[in-house]
């Protein structure tokens, strides 16, 4: 396999160290194609007229230093070489933004490190910019979100941890992820390490963490390695959430934290589940299932955090079926289904949120087309049940337990099966129908009347608003 060729640019003054770059690389049949400048200003000229993939500068320079090349170096990673091998100096350029920091020596043994040095450096910048693409499904969570390299460096965090630990994104970015802990134990009220607990092959700790004005505060973690498309680890991401209020009153609300933590340990799995088919969606193209799932994503978080805003109103109820049933109708022929709605034209009134009930229709019609099998058919009723409508959604694919509904949106490990199985628009899909029928006042249920049909339920609460009034209402409303 061809190995990958890279573009360097090496800033040094010294003519020998020049040459025994040159016959290094030459030597080892390294794959550079490189430019060499003597000068800052020579470097700064190649940098105007070229792009390259990686500089290598020597610190000290005839008319400058390697901290005036990373002023022009733009995104480009840069390794700084230097013969004094202070620790000052170091600090300094990596300050300045250089990724490393290589010490000459009198052999010219640091040759040896170039190679791997360049390699981590070129990756290191792929996986930054790679990250950059999930922060939008991330800055939004009301966790604090932190992700570091595999040496251990912040190099993102979201709004809320700015927020919870009182840095601003300048100061913390770039900081080793060490000072976010409390190390050795403060006191027997505040232990390093409070709770573990392993989930699949990731971990979720409690600890003890420091914020910037050195106030310690627990939290609740949850952390996992991010892969490249080899499977290599690359970056770990980290959710973390101030947990101060239930440890102070945990032994007053046992049993009610106990709910709690099973709950936030299906959030934190969720989001690092999420973050991981966001990455393999994006890796792919695929983005307007990223942004499917994004959403889906965020409506369950505003589910869990009980922030969800409804606006009920009366509308006729077939209408909005009419129009959905209309709007699938090209997806279902892609499949040779047969899609068709059962209701008859009678004016059907609900009192709900049109958006939300429209989103429950859209969720449960792209589950029974995605599972009813090629020529199959699907079909949509409404009927009046007295006080409230009940609504059925029938289709040709493997039925569900009366109550399997309610079991497995909850599960993870579900949750994960769509997720790998490609079906990233079902892995949340269905946890939130259940969520907006049931806060409407309504109930869903599955029924299997054999074992080649399954039908979905769902109740909506009639209203008492004249179905004339109604339809005026609601005549400009679309799905």
């Amino acid at each position: 396999m061809e190995k990958t060729r890279y573009k360097v640019l090496l800033i040094e003054d010294n003519q020998l160290d020049q040459m025994a770059f040159k016959r290094f690389v030459e030597t080892n049949g390294i794959p550079y194609d490189y430019t060499i400048s003597g000068s800052v200003a020579e470097g700064k000229r190649a940098l105007d007229s070229n792009q390259f993939d990686i500089i290598i500068s020597d610190h000290s320079l005839g008319d400058g230093t390697a901290i005036d090349v990373l002023q022009s170096a733009k995104d480009m990673p840069i390794i700084v070489v230097t013969g004094a091998g202070d620790e000052e100096t170091a600090v300094k350029a990596w300050k300045a933004g250089a990724y490393d920091y290589l010490v000459k020596d009198i052999h010219q043994d640091y040759l040896k490190a170039i190679p791997r040095t360049v390699e981590n450096a070129i990756r290191h910048g792929l996986v930054e910019k790679k990250l950059q693409l999930l922060c939008g499904a991330i800055m939004s969570t009301e966790d604090s979100v932190f992700i570091t390299d595999m040496q251990g460096k912040i190099i993102f965090v979201n709004k809320a941890f700015c927020r919870t630990y009182g840095y601003k994104e300048e100061e913390i970015v770039g900081q080793n992820g060490n000072i976010l802990w409390i190390g050795r134990q403060q006191s027997k009220n505040t232990r390093s390490v409070f709770q573990t607990k392993t989930i699949g092959s990731n971990y979720e700790v409690g600890f003890y963490h420091r914020r910037k004005d050195d106030t310690v505060f627990p939290v609740s973690l949850s952390r996992s390695n991010i892969k490249d498309a080899k499977g290599n680890d690359v970056a770990i991401v980290g959710v973390a959430r101030d947990i101060t209020e239930r440890i102070l009153i945990e032994d007053e609300i046992r049993s009610a934290s106990m709910k709690l933590k099973k709950k936030n340990q299906l959030q934190n799995e969720m989001a690092v589940m999420v973050a991981e088919a966001l990455q393999k969606l994006l890796a792919d193209g695929n983005v307007e299932m990223a942004d499917r799932l994004i959403c889906d994503y965020l409506e369950v978080s505003r589910i869990d955090s009980e922030k969800l805003k409804f606006n009920p109103h009366p509308f006729c109820f077939a209408t909005l079926v009419s129009k959905a049933v209309e709007a699938f109708a090209p997806l279902a022929a892609e499949k040779n289904l047969a899609i068709e709605n059962l209701t008859s034209a009678v004016e059907l009134v609900v009192e709900a949120d049109y958006d939300r009930m429209a989103q429950v229709l859209v969720n449960l019609l792209s589950r029974a087309i995605k599972f009813s099998p090629a020529s199959g058919h699907v079909s949509v009723q409404i009927k009046d049940a007295g006080n409230e409508l009940s609504v059925e959604i029938r289709d040709d694919g493997p039925p569900l337990e009366r109550n399997e509904i309610h079991r497995i949106v909850n599960r993870s490990d579900w949750i994960k099966e769509q997720l790998d199985a490609g079906r990233e628009d079902l892995a949340l899909g269905l946890r939130i129908a259940k969520e907006f029928v049931e806060r409407h006042g309504g109930r869903i249920w599955t029924e299997s009347p054999d074992a080649k049909h399954n039908v979905v339920c769902f109740t909506v609460p009639k209203s008492v608003v004249q179905p004339e009034a109604a339809a005026e209402m609601s005549s400009a409303e679309a799905i």
